[in-house]
């Protein structure tokens, strides 16, 4: 065949080719690889080989060739296209030496671009995944059950306690890390998956020794077959391995709650009960049985409403509306329930609500008191108050009226024997009268039955008439008041009449607790939105220990016998509760 038989098939080959001369310059070369460098058909012959491959010379190409080799594949070599941008190329470089025209090089050329960002979008991928992995904190492995070898990645090997060139022999890595009571198990079930054809995948948790060497932590391992031998026994697994000791934590702490409210509930003395939110009884413990007088199966899958006094069912009702609404949490009411002797029990009752995990409610809970006792002392106290009112307090009022008329009457009338009888039962009259109002006006303020007739009226006005209405009492004990008020202009919202009766109780305190001879300071000033009125005296003061009894009811500094100044002790908490449930407050 002769040269232009061989140029002709050269041209029609499929694979980019060319011919590079001893100097350098391309000799022959096909379509294709005029095509590749993105040249038009021949412009490629007689261009230096270095316009479109990156050497600078003929011995710097022929360098890709290790002796006693004559050939060499070169890979990634970027090509430069005529328009100037480069790409990777995959060469096949031959070299031989002709008599005539010395140093030869023929190169195959295949443009693998395309196949260069494929695998660096693949390597990106998988960086991208091992990654996220490693961030997870999942550990992957290899294991080979033959030669009991497993490889993994670093994570790996970090979540095992192994060092970075650590032998990895899976027997020792389960054996000296693994607790004694995980490693039977785990084992276990490693062997069923080896041995199963059906079962090609096992998870098994397990505590591994900490790098301290003293705790434990806890680990999961997924374990998947990958390959089997021909009998179809596992030799080949792969797997991954995660830190669960934070959820086994959790978990511990959420059993460690579940039986703490489980023993708060059975051993509590208050009764107890869960319903679901259709208001079934669904748990109760003894206390709960012991107060309504049921066995524990009797009595649940009933209703609470069941046991309710029909009279009372509809207490509650706007509560439960509130509660499954989620406006409130938790409610808290009064009613009667029948016990299982048709005895009929006053209750407390307290619902709340428990939420799952998801915060959505499904069950109650619900705490019962007994209080059929509290409710009788309460009418009891009331049929005393009101046998006070009407039993004791209008003859006692006719009896001050009928004394004070005696002691009207002209001197001469009695003797000073008879005198002194009538002064002393007049005395002792005041004082008993005194006590009768307190305790009445502390029954109506307790239970929130005082009734208040609110307006504006000058501050300064009504502490005047309250001055000069305790003047003479002040007297009595050698004590002057003083009135200091910048600003008479001063208006206050009160009830008069219950002013009056805050200031007389404040300032008898004040005159009675003064020194002799001393100055009863009355201060009126703005403060705020409010008016303040502030009582001064000069005294032996509180003692420390009483400062937090003071508005306590029936509370005195000292044991009423040896006290010299008398009272019920409930003066300042009558006090108290008027100025509060007309929207002031009182301090010291």
């Amino acid at each position: 065949m002769d040269d232009s038989s061989i140029i002709s098939a050269f041209k029609h080959m499929q694979l980019p080719l060319m011919i590079v001369g001893s100097d350098g310059t391309i000799i022959h070369c096909n379509n294709g690889t005029d095509r590749v460098f993105g040249y038009g058909d021949g412009e490629l012959i007689g261009r230096p080989v270095f316009d479109v491959l990156p050497v600078a010379t003929v011995p710097e190409l022929n360098a890709f060739i290790q002796a006693p080799a004559v050939d060499a594949t070169i890979k990634g070599m970027s090509g430069l296209k005529r328009c100037g941008s480069s790409f990777q190329l995959a060469i096949h470089l031959t070299a031989w030496v002709e008599a005539e025209n010395g140093l030869q090089h023929a190169l195959i050329l295949r443009d693998i671009t395309e196949e260069v960002e494929a695998n660096l979008s693949m390597k990106d991928k998988l960086d991208r995944a091992n990654f996220a992995i490693a961030s997870a904190g999942i550990g992957v492995f290899e294991y080979n059950l033959p030669e009991n070898r497993a490889d993994g990645s670093e994570t790996w090997r970090t979540l095992m306690n192994l060092g970075a060139t650590e032998a990895t022999d899976m027997r020792e890595a389960l054996y000296a890390r693994v607790h004694p009571e995980d490693v039977e198990e785990a084992s276990e079930r490693i062997i069923a998956t080896i041995d199963d054809v059906t079962h090609n995948r096992c998870v098994y948790e397990y505590r591994l020794r900490s790098k301290n060497g003293l705790d434990w932590d806890w680990r999961r391992t997924d374990l998947a077959v990958s390959e089997r031998d021909e009998q179809g026994k596992a030799i080949g697994y792969i797997g991954s391995t995660v830190d669960i000791s934070a959820q086994k934590n959790i978990a511990r702490i959420l059993e460690k709650n579940a039986k703490q409210f489980r023993s708060a509930f059975e051993n509590s003395p208050v009764a107890k009960a869960m319903t679901n939110l259709d208001q079934v009884i669904i748990r109760v413990n003894s206390a709960f049985c012991d107060l309504f007088g049921y066995p524990e199966d009797t009595i649940v899958g009933t209703k609470l409403r069941d046991h309710s006094l029909a009279e009372d069912l509809h207490i509650g009702l706007p509560e439960l509306h509130d509660i499954q609404a989620g406006k409130i949490s938790a409610y808290e009411i009064e009613k009667r329930y029948i016990r299982a002797n048709g005895a009929v029990m006053w209750a407390l009752l307290t619902v709340g609500i428990i939420d799952e995990s998801d915060c959505h409610p499904n069950q109650y809970i619900l705490h019962i008191t007994d209080i059929t006792e509290r409710h009788r002392l309460e009418e009891f106290r009331n049929k005393f108050v009101s046998t006070v009112s009407h039993e004791l307090r209008t003859p006692l009022t006719s009896v001050l009226g009928a004394l004070s008329l005696l002691s009207s009457m002209p001197d001469q009338a009695f003797s000073d024997e008879v005198q002194r009888l009538l002064y002393i039962a007049q005395e002792n009259g005041k004082r008993l009268h005194s006590l009768v109002n307190d305790i009445l006006d502390y029954e109506k303020s307790s239970v929130r039955q005082m009734r208040f007739t609110l307006s504006e009226h000058p501050i300064i006005g009504l502490v005047e008439d309250a001055v000069l209405a305790n003047k003479i009492f002040a007297e009595g004990y050698g004590i002057r008041f003083n009135i200091d008020c910048t600003d008479r202009s001063l208006i206050g919202t009160v009830d008069p009449k219950r002013f009056q009766q805050v200031m007389t109780n404040l300032l008898s305190n004040a005159v009675k607790f003064a020194e002799e001879g001393s100055e009863v300071d009355v201060v009126v000033q703005a403060e705020k939105d409010a008016v303040r009125v502030s009582i001064i005296n000069d005294g032996v003061g509180i003692p420390d220990e009483f400062h937090s009894q003071i508005f306590q009811p029936f509370a005195q500094a000292a044991d009423a016998t040896t006290r010299e100044r008398g009272g019920t002790g409930l003066g300042l908490n009558i006090t108290k509760q008027i100025l509060e449930q007309t929207g002031g407050t009182i301090d010291y």
